[in-house]
């Protein structure tokens, strides 16, 4: 039965308001349209300009290296932000995804006054005609500090903080916000002057998440505010035009573009900002296994070291006046034959995975010209060429170089000491090492490149062009670039990011700088910085440190001082004293109600200071024990334990009072006590081969000590062998029972319980040479030998073992448990002779990243969002790097 005519009618005439009103709607959104740039002043310092700003806040929350970035202060307001819009689902809202889908634009402006004037404009698209609503609406909400001021068609929302007042109202179809009223007033003058056409003339907003536009003169001031050496260089640089720069930020990537035109009044600057943009052929065959990587391509050796000489002024002049004389004294020929004549305008360094020493390339430009100069160079005095090195089948030529070539060198921090060198598509490659030169021949001659990765494919961008005059490329896992080694906000940023490619292009006087960045594959570890420890002397290879809630401090020593690191803030304390020195963390001694960050420092002559986080002696301290110390002192329960060349024990209280073990042992020991629970464990190494286990007052239980010394199965005689062993004893608990382990040099490997009975089946031999004392993860014993096998055996006697390919540990080296990832099941991490620390799971698979450039003791951190490695690299550097 249908519907009678009546009750058509009575439906059609609310759906047709319904229509009319969309119509409405949607004319008053569409028609007077204006462009978000209409409203802005061409004059801008700053500009920014954001398409679709929805897209871009998705974008930055599905970033993979999001939490890594909150670990930046500086980048804490970010995260606070994206925690806020995550867990409010905001922009889930349809009305909020709505208005932030049209574009966006901000621009800042600064007077002579410092004063900052903020203008921005955002389409509101569909929801325009909501602007016109909304001041009739204010009678049904309130928001603090928020009104709204009826002044004809300057009417407008005001939002009052103490120091700032946003005058909010809108123009047509565009939302309009700025700090100034009179601002506010003229965006009714506007009439689109500050143009799409002229506000971007390079690059184009549409292709990126954000642009920029940066005024000449603020760009300016912004590099030169960044140090001295910035300032004293745009002294001689003149930016042109407008700088303008995009951003796109992918899942698991960052790119940055930005470009210029530069000029300068010096004569050998402007040569190098004049040259056609071109390719560095040298980029196409980098080895594929390459670490890092840096090309420069910007003109000749002639032409850069005059272009140097602008910056650096009279001392790099004289250099090159001093090694020219040498060069005609000693060669018989002047500089400008010697290194200029035959290269070309490429020089690169390089470095392989696994191989410390780098590979330079230099560009061959006259290769008949370069082999007359090195028969003449070879034929002098001074320079000598070794041809016998032949590796699988291949001659590599060794040189000596002289010490004026050093100098000159020395400028760009290189040394080359008795180099090799190879000729290979015209380029002359040098290193320290020859096998690093033939395995970068043999990955070229097998076109094994790094272009041929899916990690450059991944940095190089698509679409970018691989003309640079100034390229590096780097992964965090191996090396440090130049532009991460200082502590800053926008340095700890770069560093969230394991892989980077930087791109330097000149094009007659345009400047294009590319800049991609990837958080790199999997979980891993990223390094957070390195700090030089700036001392007279090499720091030593022993990190300790400890916490307190947020308070951390890193000690270690140098020579004869003592240093306190505070990693939040990059702080240093000092403390100097005579003769060799020790610094071990108290253990957490409470006072006030809170774990205060004490330590004992202790020199070989017996004197002992406990010290305060910044190294302040606490009284009564110091005190003159006049001890000879024969072991490294060791902290345990608010007490310090020193070893005595007269084979005694102390015990200093933080008091300052001082108590001696009951027990006295026969020889000094060598390496200091261990603890565990109520027991203490000692080894005075000596030729009887005894281990005591002791209770924290220096009593031995009953049965103690035990013999070390093991009757091998098929020997005639008992080997005194077994009972000579480096380090302290292992104490542990299995089962509900403490045990002791110790293995010897010769492999010997003992487990007693706490009535020095072996446990069976040990005593048992390992296959090898051991310096370091084993450790337990519960389950397991693991030990690493001289050799470099890593072992593991349980309870039971099952044995596994894996060997570390060209790995010694000895007594350099270090082994220790830490769960970095909290699963209750401990990684094991070890250093040996090199400069490596290796870390791997329980069932021998190698972590990701792993190894990493350290060598001793490392200090292993634990904190509330993810845990840290703090270690000394043979560089002198502190590293410091976090679990991702």
């Amino acid at each position: 039965m249908g519907l009678s005519k009546r009750a058509k009618k009575l439906i059609f005439i609310p759906l047709g308001f319904i229509v009319f009103l969309c119509l409405l709607w949607t004319g008053i959104a569409l028609i007077g349209r204006v462009a978000t740039y209409w409203v802005i002043p061409s004059n801008a310092d700053l500009r920014l300009t954001v398409q679709n700003p929805h897209q871009l806040i998705n974008g930055i929350m599905s970033h993979e290296s999001l939490d890594e970035i909150s670990s930046v202060p500086e980048m804490a307001m970010l995260q606070s932000a994206m925690d806020f819009l995550h867990d409010n689902e905001l922009l889930e809202n349809f009305f909020i995804r709505s208005a932030l889908s049209g574009e966006l634009e901000l621009a800042l402006l600064f007077n002579d006054e410092q004063d900052v004037t903020l203008i921005a404009a955002m389409d509101m698209g569909f929801l325009s005609p909501a602007l016109r609503i909304l001041p009739h609406l204010t009678g049904f909400f309130s928001i603090p500090d928020l009104y709204y001021v009826q002044a004809g068609e300057n009417s407008r929302f005001e939002y009052r903080l103490d120091d700032i007042t946003l005058y909010i109202g809108h123009y047509r179809n565009l939302l309009f916000i700025t700090n100034s009223s009179r601002e506010f007033a003229n965006r009714l003058n506007y009439s689109g002057e500050g143009g799409r056409e002229r506000a971007y003339s390079i690059i184009d907003p549409s292709s990126y998440d954000a642009a920029f536009k940066i005024a000449p003169g603020f760009f300016s001031n912004l590099l030169a505010s960044g140090g001295e050496e910035m300032a004293a260089a745009m002294m001689y640089l003149n930016i042109e035009s407008p700088v303008e720069a995009g951003l796109l930020v992918y899942p698991q990537k960052l790119e940055f573009y930005l470009a210029t035109a530069l000029s300068s009044e010096q004569r050998e600057l402007q040569r190098l900002l004049e040259q056609r943009e071109r390719v560095a052929n040298i980029s196409e065959l980098f080895p594929a296994s390459s670490q890092y990587a840096t090309v420069l391509s910007a003109g000749t050796l002639n032409e850069l070291l005059g272009a140097a000489m602008v910056f650096s002024g009279p001392d790099l002049g004289e250099a090159i006046r001093q090694a020219d004389s040498m060069s005609r004294t000693v060669l018989r020929m002047p500089l400008e034959e010697l290194l200029f004549s035959w290269s070309g305008n490429e020089f690169a360094v390089f470095g392989m995975e696994g191989r410390p020493h780098p590979v330079y390339a230099i560009q061959i430009a006259d290769e008949r010209k370069r082999q007359e100069i090195f028969d003449r160079a070879f034929r002098s005095i001074a320079l000598s060429e070794n041809v016998r090195l032949n590796l699988d089948g291949t001659r590599i030529p060794q040189i000596e170089v002289p010490s004026f070539i050093q100098s000159l060198l020395r400028i760009w921090n290189i040394s080359l000491p008795s180099p090799y060198y190879i000729i290979h598509n015209d380029y002359l490659y040098i290193s320290e090492s020859a096998e690093n030169l033939l395995t970068a021949q043999r990955a070229m001659q097998r076109n094994e490149v790094l272009p041929r990765t899916a990690e450059w494919r991944e940095l190089s961008g698509a679409g970018v062009s691989s003309a640079s005059a100034f390229s590096l490329y780097y992964s965090l896992d191996i090396s440090v670039p130049f532009f991460l080694r200082e502590n800053t906000g926008i340095n700890n940023f770069l560093r969230v990011y394991r892989q980077g490619l930087l791109r330097l292009s000149l094009d007659r006087g345009q400047l294009g700088l590319f800049l991609s960045l990837v958080p790199g594959p999997g979980r891993g570890i990223m390094l957070v910085n390195s700090t030089p420890i700036n001392t007279r002397v090499r720091p030593s290879n022993v990190i300790y440190g400890e916490a307190s809630g947020d308070d951390r401090r890193i000690y270690l020593v140098a020579g004869e001082t003592v240093l306190s690191y505070n990693p939040a803030d990059g702080s240093i304390f000092e403390l100097q004293g005579q003769g060799q020195h020790w610094i071990i963390p108290a253990g957490g001694i409470s006072g006030d109600g809170e774990n205060l960050l004490y330590s004992w420092i202790v020199s070989d002559r017996g004197r002992v200071t406990l010290v305060d986080e910044n190294l302040e002696a606490l009284s009564p301290f110091p005190i003159v024990t006049g001890l000879r110390i024969s072991a490294p002192p060791v902290a345990y329960n608010g007490r310090l334990y020193l070893s005595c060349e007269d084979g005694r024990v102390h015990a200093v209280d933080m008091r300052g009072g001082i108590n001696m073990w009951e027990t006295s042992f026969f020889t000094a020991l060598r390496s200091p006590p261990a603890f565990f629970r109520n027991y203490a464990a000692a080894y005075p190494k000596g030729f009887f081969g005894e281990i005591w286990l002791l209770d924290l007052e220096g009593r031995a239980h009953t049965d103690w000590p035990a013999s070390l010394i093991n009757e091998r199965e098929g020997a005639d005689f008992f080997s005194f062998d077994s009972g000579l062993g480096f380090g302290s004893p292992l104490l542990f608990a299995h089962n509900n029972r403490v045990m002791l382990a110790f293995v010897s040099q010769a492999g010997d490997f003992f487990v007693f319980d706490e009535y020095a009975a072996n446990v069976r089946p040990f005593p048992m031999v390992l296959d090898g040479v051991f310096y370091l004392q084993p450790v337990f993860d519960g389950e397991y014993f693991w030990l690493i030998s001289a050799e470099g096998n890593l072992f593991r055996v349980d309870m039971g006697g099952e044995v596994l073992l894996h060997n570390i390919d060209s790995f010694s540990a000895m007594e350099e080296g270090f082994i220790t448990l830490f769960d970095h990832d909290g699963d209750g099941v401990a990684e094991i991490f070890f250093t040996g002779e090199g400069n490596a620390l290796h870390g791997y799971t329980r069932h021998f698979r190698s972590l990701e990243s792993f190894p990493l450039p350290m060598w001793g003791r490392p200090y292993f951190y634990s904190g509330d969002r993810r845990s840290e490695i703090f270690g000394m690299g043979m560089d002198g550097n502190l590293y410091r790097y976090q679990f991702r």
